[in-house]
């Protein structure tokens, strides 16, 4: 009974600094402009515009989102982050696509970040395999990501390369507190990590569309023991586990393995993969591309290893989980949801709690230790366009230049042609002196 209450304790304590840890010290950003509060923003996003970015309310006094937005040959993406120039912010984030697929359908995926998880990989097959209905598990700890000292936003640009067009951003917390607990919620450790970072580079070439994801997670720099087990980062493993939310106006089926797959009802835990597919009346309309190297930067020198990844039941995430993140992406399914009609014609619900996903996956690093990595995933889309590169402006003054001068050719050749009808009557009478 004692156990149970400090376990409640502590877990409304931690909630409780995401938005005070820190609030006193003199780092804190001051805000420029003053966050509105009780409201969800995702209206205010001006869905007619090719590509920006901005800040849209929460409904935290202080709080805030920033977004962004790309609208480019009738595929949306928008991505959402915390943030705040008041307080600490949380580290959650969103990533979605609304887009026609090859038959024509419409449909939304999006990919949100659930959860980091330390794991022994005691089988050494690269993944943690857990299954709490058995009650075995090589999950260590849970890693919850509290908030973060300061952050940098990397805004929203276009560039040309090969003349495809490239939308590139992202974010960056610095000075993050965070906790080590196990699976009954109990704490194990605190700790403080340097710095977590988030860039995606997306374009589109022919009808498939590429969203180049690049996580990078800094060192560990100190830890703090709540428990009398001794905590040791030395030799343990790095998992990240993401939900999918899938909206389509027709039944889809998610495949791993080049078999039909779903989170909700597989009996197997966990199912080792290197790419995951959704398709729609059989038709491959998205898919995840994983099992790429990964850079893990020991000090002082660098090591590049290959990640594993794994397609997971929804009872091998635990339940623990879900109440430390859900009152967040509650905010992030307000935004979606008001944002929706006005890129959508379906009706429909944003729900990105874990335990109603149809494919559940981690991403992990068997070399890890606490130490700096960097990783780039990509998420490809099938879209029913075809896209032209653009020209760049060098290009696009040779392009004028040659159709002026074939403009101008045509002229002259007709031009010529009117002459010598006129010139030729001349030719077919014979001159006669008077």
């Amino acid at each position: 009974m004692v156990n149970e209450m400090r376990r409640t304790v502590f877990v409304s304590v931690m909630i409780g600094l995401l938005f005070a840890t820190l609030a006193a010290s003199g780092r804190i950003w001051q805000s420029p402009l003053m966050i509105a509060s009780g409201s969800i923003g995702g209206g205010d996003i001006d869905t007619s515009t090719e590509y920006s970015n901005g800040s849209i309310s929460s409904p935290h006094q202080g709080v805030a989102l920033w977004y962004v937005w790309v609208n480019s040959n009738g595929t949306q993406i928008i991505y959402l982050a915390y943030h705040s120039y008041i307080y600490n912010p949380p580290v959650v984030t969103f990533l979605g696509q609304h887009y026609q697929t090859e038959n024509g359908t419409e449909v939304f995926v999006g990919n949100t970040l659930t959860s980091m998880e330390v794991y022994n990989d005691t089988n050494g097959n690269g993944v943690p395999d857990a299954d709490f209905a058995t009650g075995t598990s090589e999950i260590m700890y849970y890693f919850l990501v509290n908030s973060s000292v300061s952050f940098e936003i990397t805004s929203i640009k276009k560039s040309l390369i090969d003349g495809i067009p490239h939308y590139t951003w992202g974010i960056r917390y610095d000075t993050i507190d965070g906790f080590l607990i196990f699976e009954d919620q109990s704490p194990a450790a605190s700790v403080l990590l340097d710095y977590i970072a988030f860039s995606y580079d997306f374009h589109i070439q022919n009808n498939v569309s590429y969203l180049k994801t690049n996580f990078s997670i800094g060192k560990t720099l100190k830890k703090t023991q709540f428990s009398d087990t001794s905590v040791i980062l030395d030799g343990l493993s790095l998992s990240l586990l993401y939900g999918t939310t899938v909206i389509t106006s027709k039944p889809y089926v998610t495949l791993v393995n080049g078999e039909p797959y779903n989170s909700t009802t597989t009996q197997i835990s966990a199912e080792s993969t290197e790419s995951g597919e959704i398709r729609i009346e059989d038709v491959k309309t998205y898919e995840f591309i994983f099992g790429q190297n990964y850079t893990l930067f020991w000090d002082p020198q660098e090591e590049i290893y290959e990640s594993q990844s794994a397609a997971v039941a929804n009872r091998s995430v635990s339940s623990g989980v879900r109440v430390s993140v859900e009152w967040l992406l509650s905010d992030l399914e307000g935004v979606l949801s008001d944002l929706f009609p006005k890129i959508s014609s379906m009706q429909a619900t944003i729900n990105l709690d874990y335990t109603v996903s149809s494919f559940l996956y981690r991403v992990c690093y068997p070399q890890w230790g606490g130490y700096r990595l960097e990783h780039d995933p990509t998420y490809v889309a099938y879209l029913n366009t075809m896209v032209m590169p653009e020209a760049s402006p060098p290009l696009l003054i040779l392009i004028t230049a040659a159709l002026l001068s074939i403009v101008a050719l045509t002229v002259a050749l007709i031009d010529l042609k009117k002459t010598r009808k006129m010139l030729r009557p001349l030719t077919q009478y014979s001159y006669k002196p008077s």
